[in-house]
């Protein structure tokens, strides 16, 4: 599954390297908002649990900033992927998530790259909580880099594939729970 990944992320950006620098017709400025939805393969390691490994949704995928330029922005980035928690009773949803400010580059019209650093958290799933004892949450550092194709734009709407990586840990009451998803998603753009 890494590979699958991998070459996605390769073909993409092999595809768009021979576009040009030209951003005529895009005019991004002012507030952005983006939200993404797709794929993750998960990967966590806990102290002395097994390896778990899993692809899943790619949810909650929000982004929030600023064009500082029509080629550049700053933003906080809410990147989520979902995993099946097993060691609580009942196997139940929890989150691979974090709040992480970046810079978004677009290196051409069409195609950006992302990175930052920022705050991991291991969350559950606001939907499959069942009483007071699920509602933990576990914090540590994170960081994301990612990349991105607009296939469409319209205005001030655009319509893009992209793929992150979101690398973190955090302290969960067994020792330490380290996590990186990688994701592969559609996202929804407005400048």
């Amino acid at each position: 599954m890494k590979t699958l990944y991998l070459i996605i992320l390769l073909k993409l950006s092999y595809f768009t390297i021979a576009q040009t620098n030209d951003n005529k017709g895009y005019d991004r400025k002012g507030f952005i908002f983006g939200t993404a939805i797709g794929t993750s393969y998960v990967n966590l390691k806990t102290n002395g649990l097994p390896k778990q490994e899993e692809v899943s949704l790619s949810i909650p995928n929000f982004k929030f900033g600023y064009m500082l330029k029509d080629n550049f922005a700053l933003a906080i980035c809410l990147p989520g992927s979902l995993y099946k928690y097993k060691d609580s009773g009942r196997k139940r949803d929890r989150g691979f998530e974090g709040i992480i400010p970046s810079a978004q580059y677009w290196l051409s019209d069409k195609w950006w790259v992302l990175g930052g650093a920022g705050l991991c958290m291991d969350a559950p799933a606001f939907y499959d909580i069942k009483d007071s004892t699920e509602r933990k949450f576990y914090f540590g550092p994170a960081i994301i880099c990612g990349s991105g194709y607009e296939i469409f734009k319209k205005k001030n709407f655009a319509l893009d594939l992209q793929s992150r990586i979101h690398y973190g840990y955090t302290n969960v009451p067994g020792g330490t729970k380290k996590g990186i998803a990688f994701s592969v998603s559609l996202g929804f753009n407005w400048y």
